[in-house]
Order: C-alpha cells, then structure tokens, then sequence
C-alpha cells in the first residue's frame, strides 16, 4: 500500500463547468484517490468553484481564444515547480487531453515518476484541415504532445484496450507499459430505486413501459437508429416511451426525425438535467441503450456503468467497451447501425421482466464489485505503487 506520505500531482487540462464526462471522470477519481493519499488536482481557473476540497488547486489561464491552453500549461508548471521547491510528490498523474509539454519535462529534470491517462485518440480529421488553420495546429499540437508525453513517461493508462493497440503500434511503445482501466460509476448516487415511484416523481405513466437514452446527443452517440427502431417497437408494444436525457447539437435533428417516422408522441426530450438527477430518470425506466456508432478507439462511457448501477438491463452496440455484457449477462449486443436489431433487442427485454431483473442485478452486482470509482482509484494507485517499487 502507497503511504500516507506519498503525494500525487494529478494535472488536469480543463475547466470544471460542466459534468460531462471528461469531468465526472476526473473529479470521481480524485476524490477517491484522496480518501488515501495525499493529493493536489490542479485544473483550470473558472467561473464555477463551487468545490470545497481542499485538494483542487485553481491555476490562473488567460481566457483568449487559442491562448488559453498555452497560458494554462505556464501557470500551471510554475505553480508546480513553487510546490515541488518546498516538497517533491512522488508521482505526477496526467490526463493527455490537450496540449501539455512542460509538466513531463519538468518530472524529467526533477527525476518524478510520471503517469499519462489517455481516454481518446487524436482525430485523424487533421488530413482534411485546412493548411494553415489554427486548428491545423492546434491539432498538430495535440499529436506531438500525446507523442511525447507517451514515450517519455513512466506508465500510460488507457479506458479501452483498442486505445492501448492503438498507442502501442504508434509510438512504438511496449504493451507493457500500457495499463486498462475502464470507467466507473458512482454506486452511492445511481443505484436501484422503485421504478413506480421514479416514475411517480418524474411525472411519468406509471402504466407504460420506458426505455432510456442519457447523454450527450453528439453524432457518436447512434440515437437516430433507436429513433429509426421506434416504429417497429410500438408496433408491438404501443404503450412505449422513449426518454431521451441530455442536450446536444443533434437535439433538434432528432426531434425532427421522430416526427417525420410518426413517433414523437412516444418521445420525450428533456435537455439537459442536472446530473444528480439522471438516476431518477434511469430508474423509471425498464430499458437502458448506448446505441453507439463505430469508433476507433473504442468506448468506456460512463453511461454503461450508470444504468448497470442502477440495477437496469442494457443494450449496446457491438463495439470494443461493451463486451462486458454478454461476458456477465447484464444487457444485450446488437450490430451498430442496425435499427432492426434494435428493435428486436427492446422487444425481447421489454416482453420478459424476469430477464430484465436477471440482468439488472447482474450487472448493479459488476459495478459495484469492480467499477464503482473507488474500485477505479485503486486500481490507478496499485499502477502507482508499483511504479515505486
């Protein structure tokens, strides 16, 4: 075990705004880290600091359009070499989802182990940006930052085993270098609730089936093809309800599909719903989807974890993260993009309540065995303990 001496610097490059998942994740585990060991989490100066842990560390950044990350990663390194003068951690933690150079070489010329979490691939879409565009080179930024703080560091933990193919074959780097570690869920705050009575509170049809979407509505995502499933589903089973939870760019796009297939009546979009609520919602309903389209990198979303917490069935799409619930009997897999196998999935769930229990409690019985986040944190600090042996 890491002791109580051992501190971690744990560098995050964004603002804490919003709960999406990039923030969920990083504010889950550092809050679980800190529950043994001692820690500071440096993250972007912002307008919401509604924070009272005593481990987050505001770091000044100049909010001017494409200055503001080059600004964060000066601050931030001074911030960093201040603390380091009076007292070295004993491992540096960084999440590679930006830009970031100085940090590393600063555990380099210090000697601090160094560990990069990766949770995304680089967009290839840097071929078809324009020459000299300051995105061209923000993304080229991001390439060489991800490049290099990969091959430099001591350890790399990724959330999908595609990813670790993925970086392995890159920057030709050893697999065993390369640690998986999924995502998590809080299991305090989404876990099985009445379903009648979520149902009661959010002003539901206690009498109708439900099934859930909750996320971001991003193109990534696949909600069209549940949409595209809805009208052989209501054929079958009329007394259907779709909850579509969350916000995004698609929202109108898909409002306007499921009026056009004659099913908007067995819609309803919420927008966005403050995220300690998003169980409330899951509860109510009998089936849960992550209709994702493909994705190089694979999928960990946080969602998955979420429904399982709350003792709900799942159904996904056939794409590396997923597997999980055919490996425990806790939802179904479906090819991705296939709205008729949607159809047929929801249809077997929605007519056999036994199943849907079956896997429900397999799956809140997975989460919270091996992917609550306290679970996760300790998985992260037994990469770190070894990495001081």
């Amino acid at each position: 075990m890491l002791s109580n001496d051992t501190e971690i610097y744990i560098l995050y490059y964004g603002t804490l705004n919003s709960k999406d998942g990039s923030n969920t994740h990083i504010i889950e585990l550092a809050k679980n880290m800190a529950n043994k060991v001692p820690l500071k989490l440096f993250v972007m100066n912002s307008k919401r600091q509604d924070f009272d842990e005593n481990y987050i560390y505001w770091v000044p950044v100049l909010h001017v359009k494409n200055f503001a990350t080059l600004s964060y990663e000066i601050f931030l390194s001074f911030m960093m070499l201040r603390f380091m003068l009076h007292k070295k951690p004993r491992i540096v933690y960084i999440r590679q989802d930006s830009i970031s150079f100085l940090p590393l070489i600063l555990c380099k010329l210090i000697g601090i182990p160094s560990v990069v979490e990766v949770n995304g691939l680089i967009n290839d879409e840097i071929d078809v940006v324009s020459k000299f565009s300051i995105k061209k080179v923000f993304l080229s930024l991001s390439i060489a930052s991800a490049s290099f703080n990969c091959k430099h560091c001591n350890r790399i933990i990724t959330v999908t085993q595609n990813i670790k193919e993925e970086l392995s074959k890159r920057y030709n780097i050893p697999g065993s270098k390369i640690h998986v570690i999924n995502n998590g869920a809080n299991i305090d705050l989404f876990r099985p609730m009445n379903s009648q009575k979520a149902k009661r509170e959010l002003n539901l049809d206690v009498c109708k089936s439900h099934v859930c979407f909750a996320g971001n509505l991003a193109p990534w995502q696949g909600v069209e093809y549940l949409i595209q499933a809805s009208p052989s589903i209501l054929e079958k089973e009329p007394d259907t309800t779709f909850l579509i939870v969350g916000d995004g760019v698609l929202k109108e796009k898909l409002i306007t599909l499921a009026e056009s297939l004659n099913v908007s009546r067995n819609y309803i979009f919420t927008g966005s719903v403050p995220y300690e609520q998003v169980s409330m919602y899951i509860n109510a309903c009998e089936v849960c989807v992550v209709p994702k389209r493909p994705l190089k990198s694979g999928y960990s979303p946080l969602k998955l974890y979420e429904y399982m917490a709350c003792g709900k069935p799942v159904i996904a799409s056939r794409l590396d993260g997923f597997e999980v619930l055919e490996q425990i009997n806790s939802g179904l897999l479906v090819n991705p993009e296939d709205p008729n196998e949607f159809s047929t999935a929801v249809l077997q769930l929605l007519s056999d309540p036994y199943l849907r229990e079956k896997m429900g409690f397999n799956g809140r019985n997975y989460v919270q065995r091996s992917q609550s986040w306290k679970a996760v944190s300790e998985k992260v600090l037994d990469i770190c303990e070894d990495l001081l042996k």
